[in-house]
């Protein structure tokens, strides 16, 4: 799957419905080797920063599919927090905070020009597309 249709399908989970973490976890179902309502039922916790405002569904969703794509951080607490660290680098450059409460209060946004057309406005849609084309680097996909 191409990054574009990466996005895409994560912002049309957004659209009908799911949390963040959701339509990250739905959308990259294959990659982790489960289903769409295996990835739905186990997001239903994490979105709104696990419900508390911490860190956000667009951020430990992420590192659960990395860690499906990435096998080398299954036998490494080193490898997996490297590859982590790396995800949270990439997002917050582009967003400069990890927890949801932080996030939904921040007005400047650094989305790229695909996040911003697929999200059309939806504050946490830019936010699921800029993880799903950040994961999209990290694993590979054009």
């Amino acid at each position: 799957m191409t990054t574009r249709e990466r996005c895409e399908s994560a912002i049309r989970y957004r659209k009908n419905g799911a949390n963040c973490a959701q339509s990250l976890l739905a959308a990259f179902a294959d990659v982790m080797g489960i289903t769409e309502a295996q990835a739905m039922a186990m997001g239903a916790g994490l979105g709104g920063g696990v419900r508390s405002g911490n860190i956000c569904g667009a951020v430990n969703a992420p590192v659960m599919i990395l860690g499906c794509a990435c096998p080398e951080m299954a036998g490494s607490k080193a490898k997996a927090a490297e590859i982590t660290k790396e995800f949270q680098r990439r997002f917050t450059e582009r967003f400069r905070h990890l927890n949801c409460r932080e996030l939904l209060a921040e007005k400047e946004l650094q989305p790229t020009d695909t996040a911003l057309e697929l999200a059309a406005g939806d504050h946490c849609g830019l936010l699921i597309v800029s993880a799903a084309e950040i994961l999209c680097g990290m694993i590979g996909e054009k």
